[in-house]
């Protein structure tokens, strides 16, 4: 999988810019939903997908569902909008996939939603969310619901929940689901209980490591460690005479303006681009001064581009 090929990428954006939040619930996926009787959804923020969303959804299809899910969420609820941005989180997801699992953005955040959404896709299927215990709790949390009594009787009239807690949240679950205002959802709710060492695992310990330098070795695909090596996700900075680039932001940066600029992805080479933006003579200068204050212009990113080839 190429993180540079800017067709691809278009492609990924124009799919994730054609869910709207405002309209019914839906789920795009990167390929035609099969035929399944029973669909596990694992929603995340997938920032970065770590080995721990493989192996919880390597262990929904042993125990018996048809189809596994990977969804991301156009809006995630309680998630401020930081790190990798859609396409790498849909590449990267795609990756650790590797043809097992499907893909998909969803327009909405609310598990509610995303189960009207799957049902559209799966109409005949019985549908479970894979979850972590911190998200139990907010689910039953009332702060994100106009009506909670009528958010959870959608979800719960479509879904049920698979909960993998963490090691150490085992009483906060047993906790939420006694509470008198939950116990008439409890039932719809079961464990799986998973190796501490997977349990455990967070994207944002895999963020810690990648901003320190380190590998994260077995604690993300490899697929997904060498996308995230190849695009310098969450690294620290490069040094280039006085200026420290962000060599990531600096590729976001520029996808954006080839987006916003309508050029045909097919005419032009991003990592070129990439290369040009980062040499240390003058040229390179300014146009990262140009990509930092926002002003460059699409004869700036031609001109760039013909430097870079």
């Amino acid at each position: 999988m190429d993180p540079f090929d800017l067709s691809a990428i278009f492609a990924s954006r124009a799919r994730w810019e054609s869910l709207d939040p405002s309209a019914a619930p839906s789920i795009a996926l990167t390929a035609e939903p099969g035929r399944c009787r029973s669909v596990a959804l694992l929603p995340g923020s997938f920032n970065p997908p770590t080995a721990a969303h493989l192996l919880l959804a390597e262990r929904a299809l042993r125990e018996g569902f048809d189809c596994v899910v990977l969804l991301l969420a156009r809006n995630t609820v309680g998630k401020e909008a930081s790190g990798l941005i859609p396409e790498d989180r849909l590449l990267t997801m795609t990756a650790a996939a590797a043809g097992m699992f499907a893909v998909g953005a969803c327009s909405h955040g609310l598990y509610a939603d995303q189960a009207a959404a799957a049902g559209s896709l799966y109409p005949d299927a019985e549908l479970t969310f894979l979850v972590g215990s911190d998200k139990v709790v907010q689910i039953f949390d009332p702060q994100w619901y106009e009506d909670r009594e009528v958010a959870l009787e959608r979800l719960f009239e479509r879904a049920r929940l698979v909960v993998a807690p963490r090691s150490d949240q085992g009483d906060l679950l047993r906790e939420v689901l006694a509470a008198p205002q939950n116990r008439r959802w409890a039932g719809d709710v079961d464990v799986l209980r998973l190796h501490p060492a997977v349990s455990d695992l967070s994207s944002t310990r895999v963020r810690g490591l990648l901003r320190s330098g380190a590998e994260p070795a077995g604690l993300v695909p490899n697929a997904v460690a060498d996308l995230l090596s190849a695009i310098r996700a969450f690294a620290p900075p490069i040094v280039l005479g006085r200026d420290e680039v962000d060599v990531y932001r600096l590729r976001a940066k520029l996808i954006d303006l080839c987006w916003s600029s309508r050029v045909d992805p097919h005419t032009v080479d991003l990592h070129a681009l990439i290369d040009a933006a980062l040499s240390p003579d003058a040229h390179g200068a300014r146009i990262r001064g140009s990509i930092a204050s926002g002003v460059m212009t699409l004869d700036e990113l031609t001109s760039a581009r013909a430097a870079g080839l």
